[in-house]
């Protein structure tokens, strides 16, 4: 092909019309004779077997991790962003409780000035400074100030079911009750 594309630049060039029409048929001619095309080659049995695909074991191959991306080399006299600057690590959402703003030995009474219920609960706890409250996880908060009213409704209802009163829907607590006492 490279061939022909000489004969064709050398048939364009600016050469006088006679000669360039002269030119042109010569090398027509020499184009033609120089191309030539190969013959098809011929399928015989031998060269039909050689062709034919063999099965190719598939074979697993193990996956070859990819190299982790190098992290950027910092420049020298930059300076790294920091949370006070405004900028964010995303990969982070865990928020910090920041600096205490209340002393751990500050008494409960005057943290909790305007809360009385809060207070009568710190009474009940026994409790008088922030360190010894915060030994106490949540749950055993509950159970240590739910316990005395859980007593004080047994005792009412006892009491009731002595004087053959209940409460509404208490019915069947105030009979056992009575069996109980007349069994005493």
């Amino acid at each position: 092909m490279a061939k022909k594309k000489t004969v064709k630049k050398a048939a364009r060039s600016s050469k006088p019309a006679s000669r360039a029409s002269s030119a042109s048929k010569s090398a027509a001619k020499v184009a033609k004779k120089v191309v030539k095309k190969k013959p098809a080659p011929q399928s015989t049995p031998k060269a039909a077997a050689s062709t034919v695909k063999k099965p190719v074991k598939v074979v697993k191959s193990i996956p070859v991790p990819e190299p982790e991306p190098e992290a950027p080399v910092r420049k020298k006299g930059v300076r790294k962003a920091t949370l006070t600057t405004g900028v964010r690590d995303t990969g982070k959402l865990v928020r910090k409780l920041g600096r205490s703003r209340i002393p751990i030995d500050a008494p409960l009474d005057v943290v909790f000035q305007n809360d009385m219920l809060a207070r009568e609960a710190f009474v009940l706890l026994g409790v008088h400074s922030i360190r010894e409250l915060e030994q106490f996880n949540p749950d055993d908060l509950v159970m240590r100030l739910t316990a005395p009213a859980k007593l004080t409704v047994g005792r009412i209802r006892k009491i009731l079911a002595m004087n053959n009163r209940c409460l509404s829907g208490d019915e069947e607590f105030a009979l056992e009750f009575q069996d109980r006492l007349a069994q005493c």
